[in-house]
């Protein structure tokens, strides 16, 4: 990429235009396999931009992006941030409360919906929304009434004639770099989600560290997994974009036969897609027979012992020797064999995974960063090949651990991590009070998270100081919310979702003791140690948290509870449980209770 351009329209003009009728999109999405080429993309931005200028949209206006990955979700992107118009993006399975508070909160004019499902929520939601003016359903057609299409705009932009893309250019050289490009609303700790605001600044100066950390170049080829609304799948997709490579939508269930097929270079997931491929590939070589069975197991255990570095000289000629006959046949048919860039972020991987994958020849670049950071803070380096940590941060990034006075660690000592770089994020949309809290006047801001860096300058992620669950699959959960669904129960007193680095969430439950004895008897009760026992009793519970974890309730499917337990005794401040004002601890509740929660997750 030639030096850092101030907009988002200036680097569309310089690096994807010129690149005419090559391929950029081998399929459109992960069900239409029809090509789109870099010309396509920008002949149809031009369109859509001057239909957009037609509804009177234009700089500083707000306009939501409700969809999934496609050819569409990308070209309204490119149309909205070229003109300085602010995408505030969400996935097409938003809660309709949720959804309903993310635009009236970001003040949206206009709203692009994945479906006519979608469209039809929000043509209902409108007497809620005195803003809102256009709902956009990005197809060629719709039976929602009162609902545009994106065909319908793509054909008045090419009516518009040169006189439309003529008032398109004078808009776009109006769009500053310090303008917002996008608002990304994270969960938060209450039911409200908050707005992170990314400039045009923010996102291109960590798309080019990004790409000059990772040496992408037009020859590589994306296979895109993760949905585009969230950053970290953004980021990806923005790489392949402006460094003229190819990028390749699919999705979780066509994903073990794509990478075979598709052979990407790069492939960015979260833990839990790395955790399901190392998982197959696990269970492929216990049901294969014989001596490939033989030679797949024993080249897994000893790649796993060459990811942590602890394999003798004898041991190492072993994995060489099964590596040409065994290993090298996974690398092909599980990932296609042209993997030069395994990325991983979203959440902690687990460390077998991060060993067995590093011993197995796959180059895992495990990353770090959050929504407000642009995504990335650091990533582990292509020279490294250590296990466990999250690298050094990119370039021109800052990373302390501090304690809670703000005091700097030593090195080699945990505390919080405080970030500092062109990356990181303006604010909290309308939310000073929020913004106040993670972000100093001199544009510090608190992860939330506890870390430690390392004598050879790498960082590593030892916990959450905040409450946010971020699940395997990179979800991000928040526990109160839930436990406060929870408890409107009346058999429930008390509730503590836990889950962090889990495929999905669990609960303790602290019962309501009178309510419950008169559903289930006290003598049919069995407490052992910490956990009241009973079928009957795990049964009745399960039933109240089905009943109340909903979509009806304001839940997303990540929400949902999958495993529980019945805690004997409540928690106060007399056992350290609750602070005095009554909130819960939940660090003294995981070390207390770790082997109940263990044993929650060992059934999930």
């Amino acid at each position: 990429m030639p030096p850092i351009s101030s907009t988002f329209p200036q680097l569309f003009d310089q690096l994807v235009r010129p690149r005419g009728e090559r391929v950029f999109l081998p399929r459109r999405s992960a069900r239409d396999h029809s090509p789109i080429s870099f010309l396509r993309l920008a002949t149809d931005v031009d369109s859509l931009a001057a239909a957009l200028l037609g509804l009177g949209l234009g700089r500083g206006d707000h306009v939501g992006l409700i969809a999934e990955n496609r050819y569409e979700w990308l070209l309204v992107d490119q149309a909205l941030v070229g003109l300085g118009i602010v995408d505030v993006p969400r996935g097409s399975d938003t809660t309709p409360t949720e959804l309903q508070f993310i635009l009236a909160h970001s003040g949206c004019t206009a709203v692009f919906a994945e479906d006519d499902r979608v469209a039809a929520e929000l043509i209902e939601m409108k007497g809620e929304l005195p803003k809102l003016k256009h709902v956009i359903v990005m197809a060629d057609a719709t039976t929602v009434e009162g609902a545009l299409t994106l065909g319908e705009l793509l054909a008045n932009g090419v009516a518009a004639g040169e006189a439309g893309i003529e008032k398109v250019r004078s808009a776009r050289q109006l769009v500053q770099g310090s303008d917002l490009l996008t608002i990304v609303y994270t969960s938060g700790t209450t039911a409200e989600p908050k707005g992170v605001m990314l400039t045009h600044d923010n996102v291109q100066c960590n798309m080019h560290g990004v790409k000059d950390v990772l040496q992408v170049t037009e020859n590589d080829t994306f296979l895109s997994v993760l949905p585009a609304w969230h950053m970290y799948e953004r980021m990806m997709d923005y790489l392949a974009l402006f460094s003229g490579g190819e990028l390749t939508y699919t999705d979780r269930r066509r994903l073990k036969e794509d990478l075979p097929s598709v052979k990407p270079t790069i492939f960015a997931a979260v833990p839990r897609i790395w955790e399901i491929l190392h998982d197959g590939i696990v269970n492929h070589s216990l049901k294969l027979k014989g001596i490939p069975g033989k030679l797949l197991r024993r080249g897994l255990a000893l790649s796993r012992g060459k990811g942590r570095g602890k394999l003798g000289m004898l041991q190492r000629l072993q994995h060489k020797l099964i590596d040409r006959i065994v290993l090298q046949k996974v690398r092909t048919g599980v990932f296609g064999g042209r993997l030069r860039l395994c990325v991983s972020g979203g959440g902690a991987l687990p460390r077998h995974v991060d060993e067995t994958m590093l011993g197995i020849g796959m180059p895992m670049r495990n990353g770090y960063g959050l929504t407000e950071t642009s995504p990335v803070a650091s990533i582990r380096l292509p020279s490294q090949v250590e296990p466990g940590h999250i690298g050094p941060p990119l370039p021109h990034t800052r990373i302390e651990a501090r304690q809670e006075d703000g005091t700097t660690m030593p090195q080699g000592e945990t505390g919080i991590l405080w970030i500092h770089g062109p990356q990181i994020m303006r604010g909290y949309y309308e939310n000073p009070s929020r913004t106040k809290d993670v972000l100093t006047d001199d544009g510090w801001f608190n992860s939330g998270d506890l870390g430690h860096c390392d004598a050879n300058g790498n960082f590593w992620i030892t916990g959450r100081a905040k409450d946010t669950i971020v699940l395997a699959g990179g979800e991000n959960a928040e526990p109160e919310p839930i436990e406060t669904l929870i408890k409107t129960s009346p058999l429930i007193e008390q509730a503590v979702v836990v889950g962090q680095d889990q495929k999905a969430l669990g609960v303790l439950i602290v019962p309501s003791k009178d309510a419950l004895e008169h559903v289930v008897p006290q003598n049919e009760w069995q407490i052992e140690g910490d956990v009241l026992r009973s079928d009957k009793v795990r049964g009745l519970y399960r039933k109240e948290l089905d009943r109340l974890i909903t979509r009806e309730n304001g839940c997303r499917p990540s929400d949902r509870v999958a495993t529980l337990q019945v805690l004997a005794e409540g928690l106060t401040p007399d056992n350290d449980m609750l602070t005095q004002t009554l909130k819960v601890r939940r660090h003294v509740i995981a070390e207390r209770f770790k082997d109940v929660i263990d044993s929650l997750f060992s059934r999930t």
